[in-house]
């Protein structure tokens, strides 16, 4: 297993792009899965006769349920990691990922307000940024 102290900081572009769009998503999954789960077809016993395949649907209900359902499973597999990787990091860390990526603020309005030094932020955030990509396997 990779040790923290030994993470490789430098990350592609595409990476990077991929990380962040994924950390700034984070407040949204959970809406994300709850409206999923309120928009599932249940699935009832129906007796009623019906013609074989008459329509022009390409898959049938319970292929869309199962779909669905393998929809909700990745959002929430993806939210309950990023819950782990969130609680994992320093609270410095936490505090620049709450202004930076949940309240989409500038990187210069999150170091002013958290009283850091340019370079001490842009080292946690790079570090908060490799720990991501890394869980999500972008490295």
């Amino acid at each position: 297993m990779m040790q923290l102290a030994f993470l490789d900081t430098r990350l592609s572009n595409e990476v990077k792009r991929k990380t962040e769009k994924l950390m700034s998503s984070y407040k949204n999954l959970e809406a994300i899965i709850e409206s999923k789960k309120l928009d599932a077809p249940k699935l009832v016993v129906n007796y009623q006769a019906s013609e074989a395949q008459r329509s022009n649907q390409f898959h049938s209900e319970t292929e869309t349920l199962a779909i669905n359902k393998v929809e909700i499973d990745e959002y929430t597999k993806t939210k309950r990691k990023l819950d782990l990787v969130y609680y994992s990091l320093k609270p410095v860390q936490q505090r620049i990922w709450d202004h930076k990526f949940l309240l989409g603020r500038y990187d210069v309005d999150v170091y002013t307000d958290l009283n850091l030094p340019d370079r001490t932020y842009y080292r946690l955030k790079r570090e908060m940024i490799a720990v991501v990509a890394e869980a999500f396997g972008f490295i």
